[in-house]
């Protein structure tokens, strides 16, 4: 039987989401896309296209959205939420 959560990802507000966009937390994502996302807005906050804040926001709504793609690597990273 599937795993079933109240929320469909973890929310915004746990620190994780931020340690993730700043390298803090070091994963090898099973979602090549994530990871490749992930990439992407680091090198946007050292080029000064985005801050952190807005980067968080960016990879939440893109896993909102595609929450079911990245449960497998979420529920290593966060554990339980």
């Amino acid at each position: 039987m599937p795993m079933q959560f109240s929320q469909p990802i973890p929310p915004i507000t746990r620190p994780e989401w931020t340690k993730l966009i700043t390298g803090d937390i070091q994963y090898e994502f099973k979602n090549y896309v994530l990871q490749l996302r992930i990439y992407q807005l680091r090198k946007d906050i050292s080029y000064g296209r985005t801050n952190i804040d807005k980067a968080v926001k960016d990879l939440y709504d893109l896993c909102l959205k595609y929450s079911l793609a990245v449960q497998a690597d979420f529920v290593e990273i966060f554990k339980t939420w």
